[in-house]
């Protein structure tokens, strides 16, 4: 994390790059940090474009990720704050969440009619609908998508996010566990 804050490099958020220049200037940043002895060892990188990311998306193991994610998220929630449900809401220009304790919390507001309020089933159950009901237009002919989610989806950045961030959220507990290096299940 130093070599990445000594190279000017963000690291406190995540982000994203418009095009590969981005990489490039970062690669040459850290190359000016590292010593001729480290220069001699090959150091491995990977990059992946995902343009493609979203039409290639197995929707049957997206479903089963966000499944895990989303419990994992309201197990956490509830047991360091007792919180059991989600209440959301998502005006144009703005989004707004808070997590209650039980339902008798809705009292306390008023102006309820752009929240919605959800347990984890809930939610699992709104995302398994979207996911089975995804049927994009072309020409006068309506098809069912089976593979990947449509890019115009309002949710779909979101998705794909959370849906790379349980691999790496995995592969991160595995390296923490096995304490080495690197990690391939």
């Amino acid at each position: 994390m130093s070599k990445l804050k000594k190279a000017d490099v963000p690291c406190v958020s995540s982000w994203i790059l418009n095009d590969s220049t981005g990489v490039v200037e970062v690669i040459n940043k850290l190359n000016l940090l590292i010593s001729e002895v480290d220069k001699a060892s090959p150091l491995l990188m990977q990059s992946f474009d995902f343009s493609t990311l979203y039409t290639k998306i197995d929707l049957m193991d997206l479903k089963a990720c966000m499944r895990v994610l989303i419990n994992k998220v309201f197990n956490w929630m509830l047991k360091l704050h007792h919180f059991k449900l989600l209440m959301v809401q998502k005006p144009a220009l703005n989004f707004r969440f808070l997590w209650l304790k039980n339902k008798a919390e809705i009292d306390l507001f008023e102006n309820l009619h752009s929240f919605k309020l959800g347990e984890a089933s809930d939610l699992i159950s709104w995302l398994d609908f979207l996911l089975d009901n995804l049927f994009p237009c072309f020409g006068h002919c309506v098809y069912r998508q089976c593979i990947g989610i449509p890019m115009g989806t309002n949710c779909v950045v979101c998705l794909a996010n959370f849906y790379l961030f349980t691999y790496e959220f995995d592969f991160i507990k595995c390296l923490l566990k096995s304490n080495t290096s690197c990690c391939a299940s």
